[in-house]
């Protein structure tokens, strides 16, 4: 494996932002650019921005909607997905009167308009989603309600993304309620990774479902410290699977799937990032922030080899 810094940083350093790959281009939308753990309407982003990955000249902004964070963001047959995520309906003076968000929207890149779809089944931000042979999966997340308590989300959902009427189901519920953890597609199945509990800890633990059997089963915890599994960046490349952790760690799920090997060492380690697929077989990490450093707007990749 083989690492590059040397792609254009973001207009602006961002975490917990959504983020996809389709075609020559990277799409990022929204995203939480103030200070940390200080949320107010003009710290959060409603700008989607594009990075043709052939040129890699600079980011532009293509649109403009909604400023949310802790939302997701997915491609599919020449469409961005944008889903959930939560809005500060405060100012920065004002207290945080934080609403997580039940929206789902599509994007034509060709057009450049958006296009409200049913909402999800109920409101949730600091989630993830991944597409798996045209069905959009939902997991994980909680509700921000204001000045009431947060609430865990307990179920999953589904949307088939192929139909011409889009419908929302739940999925059986995950044994598990964590927030701000990783979701990906692979071999038929939806991995979940890492995240925060109710309780405040941190877990490692991998989950899978399977569409077929509609059974969660368990995978293998992902290796170090606690922390590494808060806020990480996952996404599938050529059969394989990735994910980016906060010590800057690239690790892949062993052919076995009951291990994980390290296979990169990014230059700055991130959380509430993303991570993309892109050509030449290289994934891109996308902003997040280190406890060290605070927010990045620096791009990153590394190469695949063999």
């Amino acid at each position: 494996m083989n690492s590059s810094t040397t792609w254009p940083d973001l207009p602006r350093a961002i975490t917990s932002f959504g983020a996809a790959a389709l075609g020559d281009a990277v799409f990022v939308y929204g995203g939480h650019h103030g200070k940390a753990h200080h949320y107010y309407d003009e710290g959060q982003s409603g700008e989607l921005l594009r990075l043709n990955v052939r040129d890699a000249a600079g980011w532009d902004v293509v649109s403009v909607g909604p400023r949310l964070q802790g939302l997701a963001m997915v491609a599919h047959q020449e469409r961005l997905y944008r889903l959930g995520g939560f809005e500060a309906r405060n100012t920065v003076d004002q207290e945080q009167n934080l609403w997580s968000i039940d929206h789902f929207a599509c994007f034509d890149p060709a057009a450049g308009v958006w296009r409200d779809l049913p909402p999800m089944p109920e409101p949730r931000s600091s989630f993830d989603a991944a597409v798996l042979e045209g069905v959009l999966y939902v997991v994980g997340g909680w509700k921000l309600c204001g000045d009431r308590e947060a609430s865990w989300c307990e179920t999953a959902c589904a949307c088939d993304l192929n139909s011409a009427a889009p419908v929302w189901r739940e999925i059986p519920p995950p044994p598990f309620q964590r927030r701000a953890l990783s979701v990906a597609a692979l071999d038929g199945r939806i991995y979940v990774l890492g995240g925060m509990q109710p309780d405040g800890a941190v877990s490692r633990a991998t989950a899978v479902f399977d569409p077929a059997s509609r059974q969660w089963s368990g995978g293998p915890d992902l290796p170090g410290e606690e922390m590494e599994a808060f806020g990480t960046a996952c996404c599938s490349l050529e059969g394989r699977l990735y994910v980016s952790t906060s010590s800057g760690r690239v690790l892949r799920l062993a052919p076995s799937g009951d291990a994980w090997e390290e296979v990169a060492t990014l230059g700055d380690g991130r959380f509430f990032h993303r991570m993309t697929p892109i050509r030449d077989a290289r994934l891109l990490l996308i902003g997040g922030a280190s406890m060290q450093r605070g927010k990045y707007k620096s791009v990153e990749s590394v190469r695949i080899e063999g």
